[in-house]
């Protein structure tokens, strides 16, 4: 399988609410639920929601007591989501929710994010699989143009990846939803079922939670040297000549 690369020319349209998804409001209460595990472990003072859709996800069980949203065009904080207005190394966790699929360079949005975060912050990603029951609409052209079909879709072991290049630490990787988006909300049970009990993670939305390290600027230096013998004509031709010489010089 060909690999596309992650940069795009061209921009992608975000949705703007849960109602933009398919079954967006119970896909809300199911990230929201999986998130409540994970927010009493998150600590420090600022927590960034990213994206439109992160805003909207319930926090209340996390300690942060600064939690705030931002977006260009709605939430506490309007800029872009690759040019984040604040110094380095200044916030403690940051939620991010189907926005690598959106965004033209992820590459660049995870390295913004990386920068403002400081050390042993916590990034917690939720994301789409293409890898699932999720694929299956893309058998059905005219899903290309719905959400979340419209956008780009990246695998969680290719997430995981561009994370560990950051020096990250993937604490967890879990499965939120086995649902193919598309029907009603009661279709395709079965299938879900089915999926759910046989192939746990191939989850049609996923969540990673990754802790962010700081690797050391000066490396360790080894505390053990290997000693070598000390060679003083390393070429037998030359000590020969230097005992010739040596003769020569005690017969005179």
């Amino acid at each position: 399988m060909i690999m596309r690369p992650a940069y795009s020319q061209h921009s992608f349209a975000v949705p703007d609410s849960w109602h933009a998804l398919p079954n967006g409001e119970r896909l809300k209460e199911q990230i929201a639920a999986s998130l409540n595990e994970w927010w009493p472990q998150i600590f420090g003072y600022h927590l960034l929601k990213l994206g439109p859709l992160s805003s909207d996800v319930s926090s209340q069980l996390c300690p942060v007591p600064h939690q705030f949203g931002l977006d260009p065009e709605k939430g506490q904080v309007k800029a872009q989501w690759d040019a984040l207005p604040f110094r380095s190394a200044s916030i403690d966790a940051c939620l991010t929710t189907f926005c690598l699929e959106f965004h033209r360079d992820p590459h660049g949005m995870l390295r913004e994010v990386d920068r403002v975060l400081v050390s042993g912050g916590h990034l917690l990603l939720v994301g789409f699989n293409p890898v699932s029951a999720l694929g299956l609409g893309y058998l059905w052209p005219p899903n290309r143009h719905r959400f979340p079909w419209k956008g780009r879709l990246f695998t969680p072991a290719r997430v995981q990846d561009w994370l560990s290049v950051l020096g990250y630490r993937v604490m967890a990787q879990e499965c939120l939803s086995q649902s193919a988006f598309f029907g009603a909300a009661g279709s395709f049970s079965s299938l879900q079922s089915w999926m759910t009990q046989w192939c746990p993670g191939l989850g049609s939305v996923y969540l990673i939670v990754a802790e962010k390290l700081d690797c050391p600027l000066t490396p360790a230096r080894p505390r053990w040297r290997v000693r070598r013998p000390l060679v003083v004509n390393p070429v037998p031709e030359l000590a020969g000549r230097d005992q010739t010489a040596a003769r020569e010089d005690a017969d005179r």
